[in-house]
């Protein structure tokens, strides 16, 4: 009788474990993300900067990932907005007139990569670029505009929203980006990304403001740094959602400024 409980146990057990390499097998991600470099333009503790980050985007499976449908980047605790100054781009205008269509003092940041489809049993690589702008600056209320282009050997132009978001500890404030599936071509398959890079921040932002009477420049703080670094540096991370199902997060720490 105990022979047959401890032999009967024993099956359980190998069945539970055979379950448990299943679920982790199906739960595995099929698309890697690196980060290949994160970090601040001015690094100054305190003081209004550009965030700057760069990916590869790779699949375990083939040289084409999954089309990335969503995008949330968080930086460190600490960081905070100051959007005095700033204005705001219209979507409908973006998407009608291009770049153009946004006052200077909307732009939020801009970036680029390489994407990658399948065409005709090819693969065919087409660079493109990102140009971020503000479509909301309320406190609380801060959302974005995200005009992605191609010129070669596809034009390709696309606006999507995204939305300036809180992170989970021990991150702060980041945003996130909900990317649209993108057909080149009626017979390729949905795009995908292998590379990206972006550049947020209005540092670099310049306004007009009357002060005394006197029409006096001023520039838009956009991001502000923490007024401190934790010992390790600042945390920073980016999860991506695929096509597929599968989500990958990529962390990476930035180091302390060093004055």
């Amino acid at each position: 009788m105990l022979r047959g409980s401890l032999r009967t146990s024993g099956m359980t057990l190998l069945c539970l474990a055979a379950l448990m390499a299943l679920a982790c097998a199906g739960a595995q991600a099929q698309e890697t993300v690196q980060i290949t470099q994160a970090g601040f333009s001015p690094a100054r503790l305190g003081s209004p900067t550009n965030a700057f980050g760069s990916a590869i985007i790779g699949s375990t499976e083939g040289p084409v990932p999954s089309p990335i449908e969503h995008v949330n980047v968080y930086g460190p605790a600490g960081v905070t907005l100051d959007l005095r100054g700033s204005g705001v781009c219209d979507e409908a205008s973006l998407e009608r007139l291009g770049t153009k269509a946004c006052p200077a003092n909307s732009r939020a940041g801009f970036g680029g990569g390489e994407g990658i489809y399948a065409l005709g049993g090819e693969l065919v690589k087409e660079k493109y670029t990102l140009d971020l702008f503000l479509s909301d600056n309320r406190p609380g209320h801060v959302a974005l505009l995200a005009y992605l282009q191609g010129h070669s050997p596809v034009s390709v132009e696309v606006v999507f929203g995204g939305s300036v978001i809180r992170g989970p500890k021990p991150y702060g404030l980041g945003f996130s980006l909900d990317v649209p599936l993108i057909k080149v071509l009626p017979d390729a398959s949905d795009a995908s990304a292998t590379s990206a890079f972006i550049t947020l921040g209005a540092h670099n932002v310049a306004y007009y403001r009357t002060v005394h009477g006197k029409r006096t420049l001023f520039h838009v703080r956009g991001i502000v740094l923490p007024k401190s670094c934790p010992s390790g540096g600042w945390p920073v991370a980016s999860q991506f959602s695929f096509q597929d199902g599968s989500t990958v997060i990529a962390k990476r720490s930035v180091p302390c400024p060093k004055h």
